[in-house]
């Protein structure tokens, strides 16, 4: 997360509120705004941001950055996903982050407490955010942002709000496990699977191989990666290349950036 430190200086634009058509969401309104940073004189900027946001990406944390108020100014690609699920949290029709159901304390104030000028206390907080559909609880973890503008812009960027969904599942590359363990095919499923929280039952009939068969492949991993138990593997192999999503997820990394109006 500390990739995200000098995002302050990045975003020297931004934007006012504005109200919305009845027929028209929040995330759509930033799609059709979005700014084009490539323009701008200076690309190295734009791109070593984008290149952060896609690691985040990868490793399936949403970040959004808001004002004080709370209003939405950029968010990445899975940050977006988990807002428009609107399961958790969500955007108002004026475009401030809130979360679906109510918690105590809020998540507003929990972004005023941190983005308050001259705070002396905790420049950051963790809440588990409730979701309507009972899935298990989102993390937001919101930070204040470091040298914040002091020229009184309600619109600067001051808080992060980072996103992790412990329902999103774990995906990986056969192929990369394969290659950095030498892995058979078969291996590198049943430890995919594995790494999903399957149990051996489940991967049995998954693969489509007897119990016995699939102690044997468990053993081989156990062998080749120089572990003694299950638990052991997992944790490995979520450690090694496990959090790391396939670098070819549709869809493009995007970062919203709402237009200045002065």
């Amino acid at each position: 997360m500390a990739i995200l430190r000098s995002l302050p200086n990045l975003l020297a634009k931004t934007t006012r509120p504005q109200r919305l058509q009845p027929d028209t969401s929040v995330l759509e309104m930033r799609s059709r705004e979005s700014v084009s940073m490539s323009n701008e004189t200076n690309h190295r900027p734009y791109h070593l941001l984008m290149a952060g946001f896609e690691a985040l990406d990868l490793v399936n944390v949403g970040v959004v950055v808001t004002s004080a108020s709370g209003q939405l100014l950029l968010a990445n690609r899975t940050a977006e996903q988990i807002l428009k699920t609107r399961d958790g949290l969500e955007l108002t029709s004026t475009g401030s982050v809130r979360t679906s159901l109510k918690s105590t304390p809020s998540l507003n104030a929990l972004m005023d407490a941190v983005a308050k000028p001259g705070n002396a206390g905790a420049r950051d907080s963790v809440l588990p955010v409730r979701r309507p559909s009972g899935k298990r609880p989102l993390t937001a973890v919101v930070r204040a942002v470091e040298e914040t503008p002091a020229n009184g812009d309600a619109m600067a960027p001051a808080t992060l709000l980072f996103i992790l969904d412990p329902e999103i599942p774990v995906e990986t590359v056969e192929a990369e496990l394969r290659q950095l363990y030498g892995l058979t095919s078969t291996e590198a499923c049943l430890a995919n699977l594995l790494m999903e929280g399957k149990a051996l039952d489940e991967c049995c009939a998954l693969l489509s191989i007897r119990r016995s068969t699939a102690r044997t492949h468990l053993q081989h991993l156990f062998e080749k990666l120089g572990v003694q138990r299950q638990s052991e593997l997992v944790s490995l192999l979520l450690k090694s290349i496990g959090l790391v999503g396939p670098a070819n997820k549709k869809g493009k990394t995007q970062a919203r950036v709402m237009r200045s109006n002065d």
